[in-house]
């Protein structure tokens, strides 16, 4: 838990002789302050002020998995609805991985305040949030609260320049919402292309960077392959001669394999160079004994 939420009274308090006490008190409230309970997941609902809309189903896996493995290493944040139920404030993605996994219960820390700025500070001091879900995050509460973006930049901890951009990015045309989890460019990238003027340089400014991370990848990858690949010159191990003639002969191999896999029409001077060269390797192979071998067949 960030020494932020501390400040907003959302601190987790983890002695043995609170959790013994907010068990006593049956809701499991104490009036000096939040504490860390176990509860009923079955008496927890979700939160309709849940910042994060998306939730990846490969890092859902891995959380369950982690979970399973360990256990839930930070309680989700609730506060009691006073029917006997309580609100998830923060802690969704923990929430449904605890129930994906069967668990009849979930240890929650119980806090105080508006659900919505508690559940945003959770997540934007996580850095758990999409650009465009923090920018919709933002202007909910300035719609909802009537807050200025000064306002809400004391609520999170950010600059109101930092709230502006956020706002700017939220705005954007849906097609860009919908492909970014696909390309991720950094803030800043978006920023730019939501000060472009009218949906359609928006739309002509994302697909231009979108090529433009597409060649960037294919030139960081392509050194990498043609480091990978092996040089068509390279001498084979074992080789007998010298370092450079071996190099020359094993490039010519090469060069007489490409003419004949591209079919090229030959002049007679080319066939009467490519005879040569093969009596030549004739008299070669046919010439001493083979090397490593030794002579008189030892």
């Amino acid at each position: 838990m960030s020494r932020k939420l501390a400040r907003t009274n959302t601190g987790v308090l983890t002695t043995a002789a609170a959790e013994r006490q907010a068990r006593e008190d049956g809701q499991g409230f104490n009036r000096r302050g939040p504490v860390v309970v176990e509860i009923d997941v079955g008496r927890i609902v979700t939160n309709p002020d849940q910042p994060r809309r998306h939730f990846d189903e490969a890092d859902m896996e891995a959380l369950k998995s982690s979970i399973a493995q360990h256990g839930l290493a930070q309680p989700v944040g609730v506060q009691q609805l006073g029917d006997g139920r309580f609100q998830l404030v923060f802690g969704e993605r923990r929430f449904r991985a605890v129930r994906a996994l069967g668990h009849p219960t979930i240890y929650a820390v119980t806090v105080t305040g508006a659900s919505d700025e508690l559940a945003l500070i959770e997540n934007v001091v996580r850095a758990d949030l999409s650009p465009f879900e923090e920018g919709d995050a933002y202007a909910r509460l300035m719609e909802r609260h009537g807050y200025r973006q000064e306002d809400v930049g004391r609520i999170v901890g950010k600059d109101r320049v930092d709230i502006s951009r956020a706002l700017l990015i939220s705005r954007l045309p849906q097609r860009i919402r919908d492909e970014y989890p696909l390309h991720r460019p950094a803030r800043y990238r978006l920023v730019e292309i939501a000060r472009l003027k009218g949906e359609g340089d928006q739309l002509r400014g994302w697909d231009a960077l979108v090529n433009e991370m597409a060649r960037r990848s294919a030139d960081e990858e392509a050194p990498a392959a043609t480091a990978a690949k092996p040089r068509g010159n390279a001498v084979p191990t074992g080789s007998a001669l010298p370092k450079p003639l071996a190099k020359a002969v094993f490039g010519a191999r090469q060069t007489v394999a490409s003419v004949r896999e591209q079919g090229l029409a030959l002049a007679d001077i080319d066939r009467e160079t490519l005879r040569a060269i093969r009596d030549d390797i004739d008299a070669i192979l046919n010439a001493g004994p083979i090397a490593g071998k030794g002579r008189g067949g030892e």
